[in-house]
């Protein structure tokens, strides 16, 4: 005997379909988790690269580096000086000239009173760091810095590698 089945799910379906799509999100949220912090990374590395050309052009033209009297300055508000990303900025000389801006950490939740991009230099030497952003420090990182193992990348002429 055929029986008429009304439209609609029984309970027994909607567990199924709930049970499904609840596995389906345990899988895709670490998946995505990782493809973004995969890309705020890559974005930081490509900031490192772009503020070390920058700053190879600033010292052909120039024959120094942007001096910041050796101290450090950044966007982290626990850092002295100006927290722009303008001509005003933490690397003073750079904007527009070499970049058309600083970078900014990819990440909404930076900057803070320590994390951040943070420059020092005494004219003759440079060093850049993205301190605490990076969200991972695989071996052989072309951005290791000696100084902040696991918490800062960095670019730097030889003599302000160890700062």
């Amino acid at each position: 005997m055929k029986t008429n089945r009304q439209s609609g799910f029984t309970i027994i379906e909607m567990l199924i379909v709930v049970t499904i799509l609840a596995m389906l999100a345990g899988i895709l949220i670490p998946v995505l988790e990782d493809a973004a912090s995969s890309a705020r990374d890559s974005r930081r590395a490509s900031d490192l690269k772009s503020m070390q050309a920058a700053l190879s052009a600033y010292q052909r033209v120039n024959g120094t580096y942007p001096d910041t009297g050796g101290v450090w300055q950044g966007d982290s508000t626990g850092l002295a000086g100006s927290h722009t990303y303008d001509a005003n900025g933490y690397c003073p000389g750079l904007v527009p000239d070499f970049l058309p801006a600083l970078p900014k950490d990819p990440n909404t939740d930076f900057p803070t009173a320590t994390g951040g991009y943070h420059y020092r230099s005494d004219g003759v030497d440079y060093k850049f760091i993205c301190n605490e952003g990076p969200e991972t420090y695989p071996a052989g990182n072309p951005f290791f810095d000696p100084t902040r193992p696991t918490t800062a990348w960095q670019v730097s002429t030889p003599g302000a590698y160890n700062w």
